[in-house]
């Protein structure tokens, strides 16, 4: 479902990305919301049902776009998460085991819509980190689109660029640019402690293109290789244990069988 749009590469040209910021409105025509902007004085509409087919993210507008806190709480705690629901309306990734963190980091840095604190998902992104990973219906779509009219009717900051190009080159194939490349600024290392910081780096610096899930592909494996050795590590531990064990129990018997031999009284010699 979300294969394509987490690994597809494209460049990303800040004139372009500047220009619809600059000038994308939400509105509603013949009863569909949309985003309407100018982009090298051409006009580039942004629609659900756009961002549903462009992206190829296969969902419908029909399937559902949140989930009640009840049942994302059920779920992660199926995840084995440990957080505390009570404190905060997020899924905390600390609160994940180290395999479950590495799809928050996919979702939060790929598909969730912030700028900042990576080390989360709110309510709404992580009912549909949920229902991906369970294999249930769930309208990304939708929940990517109704973030965008938010960011178009506030104006506050260049949300999914990336998306934003790949639906610019759809409706304009050979829209003219300078050629200069949209660039992401590092944010502090806090925001994603729980990763190396030259990794945090590669990770930042390319959220928005195919080299990030290689990145995390390649985390991830060593985390399977260093899971996988502990437990080899664990078996044989147990098998030695199992082997001394079993010599003691040997030694053990022989003793006795001595000892018992040892304490038979002597037989009696017949007389003839």
């Amino acid at each position: 479902m979300i294969s394509f749009v987490i690994q597809t590469e494209v460049s990303i040209y800040r004139i372009h990305i500047e220009e619809f910021g600059q000038t994308a409105k939400a509105e509603t025509v013949n009863k569909i919301r949309r985003i309407s902007a100018i982009v090298r004085n051409k006009e580039v509409i942004v629609t659900g049902e756009r961002i549903r087919t462009i992206l190829k993210l296969g969902d419908n507008a029909e399937d559902p776009i949140n989930l009640n806190k009840d049942d994302i709480q059920d779920g992660f705690r199926g995840m084995g998460y440990v957080g505390d629901f009570s404190q905060t309306k997020e899924i905390k990734r600390n609160g994940l085991t180290r395999d479950w963190r590495f799809i928050v980091h996919v979702f939060a840095m790929s598909l969730a819509h912030r700028k900042g604190g990576y080390d989360g998902l709110n309510l709404e992104w992580s009912g549909a980190m949920l229902n991906l990973c369970l294999n249930q219906k769930f309208n990304l779509s939708g929940l990517i689109f109704n973030y965008m009219l938010e960011n178009a009717r506030g104006h506050t900051w260049p949300m999914y660029p990336r998306f934003i190009q790949m639906l610019i080159n759809d409706q304009y194939s050979t829209l003219p640019h300078d050629g200069g490349l949209y660039t992401f600024h590092v944010p502090t290392s806090r925001q994603y402690t729980k990763i190396k910081m030259n990794e945090w780096v590669m990770l930042h610096d390319w959220m928005y293109i195919a080299e990030r899930l290689l990145l995390v592909k390649a985390a991830y494996k060593k985390y399977i290789e260093e899971v996988q050795a502990k437990q080899q590590r664990i078996v044989q531990a147990e098998e030695e244990v199992l082997e001394e064990e079993e010599e003691q129990l040997k030694r053990k018997r022989k003793r006795k069988g001595k000892q018992a031999v040892d304490d038979e009284p002597p037989k009696k010699k017949n007389s003839s």
